[in-house]
């Protein structure tokens, strides 16, 4: 028996231990600034490493500290260096045209009503080491247009998938 005990405790000791991944972490959206992609109490999973070994695109989903015990999650819309103005709902990078697929039904549903998504505003440059970000809910998202660029230390990570609602 001991002998057993023995040749059991070398195998399992052989295997290395599970650790579960650091580096991606389960987030709760709070209010609707991200809708429709994130409403809120959605859950979706951010790579707190993605950024050591990719750099920031725009489009990309970020999560970033903006207090000490306060997060936002918003996309990025430029990024260090590039100018960024928006005219008439129709967003400008460096003064060309840029599309937002993923505001295509809030736009239509703000021109019925003969509104703008997003109201004017820049041009703006944006520092280096800074992002600009804004909630694909214009009209009701605190982002960039508030409290301006963000810096890229202020990053936490990358929103990689929404979690199934239960």
């Amino acid at each position: 028996m001991k002998t057993l005990f023995l040749i059991l405790s070398f195998i399992l000791a052989s295997f290395p231990s599970v650790q579960p991944d650091q580096s991606k972490s389960v987030f709760i959206s709070e209010g609707e600034s991200m809708a429709p992609t994130l409403s809120n109490n959605d859950q979706f999973l951010v790579d707190k490493t993605f950024y050591d070994s990719h750099s920031i695109q725009r489009g990309d989903i970020v999560i970033f500290q903006v207090e000490k015990d306060r997060q936002h999650v918003k996309r990025v819309i430029a990024l260090p260096g590039e100018t960024v103005e928006y005219k008439g709902d129709i967003l400008y990078i460096n003064n060309k045209v840029v599309d937002e697929p993923y505001l295509t039904s809030a736009k239509n549903v703000a021109k019925k009503e003969n509104l703008y998504l997003t109201e004017d505003f820049g041009p703006i440059t944006i520092p280096e080491d800074t992002i600009f970000v804004l909630g694909d809910n214009r009209l009701n998202s605190l982002d960039s247009r508030v409290f301006g660029p963000v810096h890229v230390n202020q990053i936490l990570g990358k929103m990689t998938n929404k979690l199934p609602s239960n």
